[in-house]
């Protein structure tokens, strides 16, 4: 089987569990860098603008866009500072939340279904080159 038919499977697995949630369905419009955006105002904690882009390693400007487009889609909230109104504060809002929360649980499922395929010892040396692999996708996009 070639490596190509292998992640077509893969991938397919993974968007038959996505396609399962009602709410995924519902923001299947959703991208996955859309999702990024939304994870790391999560991670970051009420992040500006320009923190949220300096994370992204995006310019100001297009996080922005992704900002203003996510709150059009009640996803993120965007507060502006009391003490300086040309400072806005960035959180999810509820639906934003229990997206990122769905789609998380998607990847535990999928994780779980590869560790009943894999013995332990199996499971444990997938899980260190699914590591590697993703800290070195990392490096090469900057994120």
């Amino acid at each position: 089987m070639s490596a190509q038919l292998s992640f077509e499977k893969v991938d397919k697995y993974y968007q038959n569990i996505l396609t399962k949630n009602k709410m995924l369905e519902t923001y299947a419009d959703v991208s996955f860098n859309s999702l990024l955006y939304l994870e790391n105002v999560q991670s970051l904690t009420n992040p500006t603008i320009s923190e949220l882009a300096s994370a992204m390693n995006v310019k100001k400007p297009s996080a922005s866009n992704m900002v203003k487009k996510l709150a059009d889609m009640d996803l993120l909230e965007v507060k502006r500072s009391d003490i300086d109104k040309r400072v806005s504060k960035l959180s999810l809002s509820a639906k934003g939340n229990e997206l990122v929360e769905q789609f998380r649980s998607a990847d535990e499922r999928f994780f779980e279904k590869i560790e009943k395929i894999l013995d332990y010892q199996e499971f444990e040396v997938f899980v260190g080159l699914w590591e590697k692999i993703t800290s070195n996708l990392e490096e090469e996009t900057g994120k």
